[in-house]
């Protein structure tokens, strides 16, 4: 078989067709079904009393809506040798298909004999696995399976710790599993580790109850109590902000925390965000920053790469966990702060934060705050999932009316262009300086400027995500049809350096620009009209700024009184810009709008 890691980004699409649009409505399609199903898994482990005796039916349920023939569970194990095993624990087959359990040649596998696959699955990165004809005599079935042709095995991680794995097989056929799918398959699997890992929780408060007084057994029934509500409310609460809240109050609650943060990563925005803040067993909103942005934040440079939760004493603390929280935390009296990491797969997607006003290292390694843990990155990882399939649904429709616009009314220009070339064959029309001549001029460069904005608007509108849409090209023509030979002069500057937006970012900017010069133009009767762009250390800026007459009144009062300045505005806020107008009477005016870059 060859492996192969699965890449978790949509592939590039230069004019998806029919074809590929029914590609990508089948695969929204399963992975619809798979997150379906994953909820329906996650309310049947809820409601088990027997989590193990319920994970079969929470394997067919996942293995019925991706349409595969067999899912198996792999737990990780030490051999009696001290040799690391993957052994199969719990198996779906589908009709006829061959099942593993039962059998110990199938059933368990030495991860050294499969150094590479383990090696990416310990790395949190999900392995597809294909077989044609020809390699047939050459199989491993404890890790490729009895048959299999096609298979994906996604990583189980808990608390930033490797578990083991779950298999996907198709032994009928040769189905290749998409970035989508495949997402949605690693949420399945997240159902599937939460459920194994809430086993082993319930058999750790078992083995408690049995060597522990009667104290500490109602202590461990309690904070199974906080681990089951949190549950159900996973299953039932939409809100991210809501549950992280009730989350975050019963973890301050039980270890007795006299605050505490839930950060979140917000990648649209690229800023790390506290969705809930607990004072003095309250919710409240935090006394100091609620967001820094990842790139060239202490916080970043300090946490980012943090995998394992990290206990910080105040007295001890030479520079800040968050802006303003060192100050806020000595004025509470506080001795220290544990800093848990939210992992999925390999990757940090926010912190739990907690502070104490005693010595807490000791809660870092809870078993209870590891359950809170998961299930916060569980919640975090669903919300963007739901974000993701809305997303998708809004591409897809974007890539509908682009498809329209290039069908429709860019061959309409086209159309112009082609009638406009055969009409100026007449000979009426090939007398230089007449005005049937410098008419058809005229018509021509209207039809191109509005065909080049046609295509403009396509490529905005289109899936892929990796082209650029050309903006420094679209502002140096912008300057160039802006400039008036005896009255205007506009001026571009800023070229050569890559933005790393998005098309539709840059857009959204040509839009901006185009309704500044325009206003410019119009209104402010300048001299010269200048267009920049500006590499700052952790931004961009494009402004247009005119030496013209300025402003009489305040720059709200003209956005009352027309559309221009609003749209720029809601402009800039839609791509999660600063939008900003400076102007005074004699002064000219300047707008401009503030990018934050994205972190590479």
């Amino acid at each position: 078989m060859n492996a192969n890691v699965a890449l978790l980004e949509p592939e590039a699409l230069l004019a998806p067709g029919a074809d590929e649009l029914t590609r990508i409505n089948e695969s929204l399609q399963a992975r619809e079904r798979l997150l379906t199903a994953s909820a329906k898994a996650s309310r049947l482990v809820l409601e088990a009393p027997d989590v193990r005796a319920a994970i079969p039916g929470v394997l067919a349920l996942i293995g019925e809506a991706a349409h595969v023939d067999r899912v198996n569970v792999l737990e990780t194990r030490t051999g009696p040798n001290g040799e690391p095993l993957l052994v199969v624990v719990s198996e779906w087959t589908g009709e006829g298909v061959t099942p593993h359990l039962g059998d110990a040649a199938v059933c368990s596998c030495d991860e050294r004999k499969f150094s590479a696959v383990c090696a990416e699955l310990r790395a949190g990165r999900s392995v597809c696995l294909s077989k044609d004809e020809a390699s047939a005599s050459h199989v491993s079935w404890a890790i490729e399976g009895v048959g299999t042709r096609t298979k994906a095995i996604v990583p189980i991680f808990v608390a930033g710790e490797f578990m083991g794995a779950v298999g996907f097989d198709n032994t009928r056929q040769h189905r290749a599993i998409d970035s989508a799918e495949l997402v949605a398959l690693e949420t399945a699997a997240g159902v599937i580790g939460a459920a194994l890992h809430r086993e082993r929780l319930v058999d750790d408060v078992r083995r408690e109850r049995q060597r522990a007084a009667e104290q500490r057994v109602t202590e461990l029934a309690q904070a199974n109590a906080v681990i089951r509500g949190n549950l159900e409310r996973l299953a039932g609460q939409t809100d991210l902000h809501s549950f992280m809240g009730h989350m975050l109050l019963e973890a301050a609650r039980q270890f007795d925390a006299i605050s505490g943060a839930v950060i979140v990563l917000k990648d649209s925005i690229q800023q790390w965000r506290i969705v809930a803040h607990v004072r003095e067993g309250q919710l409240a909103e935090p006394p100091y920053a609620s967001s820094v942005p990842v790139a060239g934040s202490e916080f970043t440079a300090r946490f980012g790469e943090l995998r394992e939760p990290l206990y910080v004493k105040t007295a001890e603390q030479q520079s800040e966990i968050w802006p303003g929280a060192l100050a806020f935390h000595r004025a509470e009296g506080a001795v220290g702060t544990v800093v848990y990491p939210l992992v999925f797969g390999a990757r940090s997607v926010g912190f739990l934060v907690m502070t104490f006003q005693r010595d807490a290292e000791d809660v870092q390694s809870s078993e209870l705050l590891v359950a809170l843990a998961q299930q916060a990155t569980l919640a975090v990882q669903l919300t963007r999932l739901a974000y993701s399939a809305k997303e998708a649904a809004v591409l897809m429709e974007r890539t509908r009316i682009g498809q329209e616009i290039h069908d429709g009314l860019a061959q309409s220009f086209t159309g112009i262009l082609l009638q406009l070339g055969a009409a100026e064959e007449f000979p009426s029309c090939r007398k230089r300086g007449s005005e049937l001549a410098l008419t058809h001029s005229r018509i021509r460069e209207l039809a191109r400027d509005g065909l080049a904005e046609a295509r403009r608007s396509v490529m905005a509108l289109r899936l892929d995500q990796t082209r650029r849409a050309g903006l420094e090209l679209a502002l140096r023509q912008l300057a160039d049809r802006s400039t008036v030979p005896g009255g205007v002069t506009c001026t571009f500057d800023g070229g050569g350096m890559p933005t790393g937006l998005r098309p539709e970012h840059e857009h959204e900017l040509l839009r901006i620009a185009q309704e500044a010069v325009s206003n410019a133009v119009r209104h402010a009767r300048p001299h010269m009209v200048r267009i920049t762009v500006t590499d700052e250390p952790a931004h961009w800026t494009l402004a247009v700024a005119d030496d013209g007459v300025g402003m009489e009144q305040s720059p709200e009062q003209y956005a009352r009184q027309g559309f221009g300045l609003s749209s720029m505005r809601q402009r800039a806020g839609a791509i999660g810009g600063e939008w900003q107008i400076d102007s005074a009477p004699g002064s000219g005016t300047r707008v401009s709008v503030r990018m934050l870059k994205r972190a590479s």
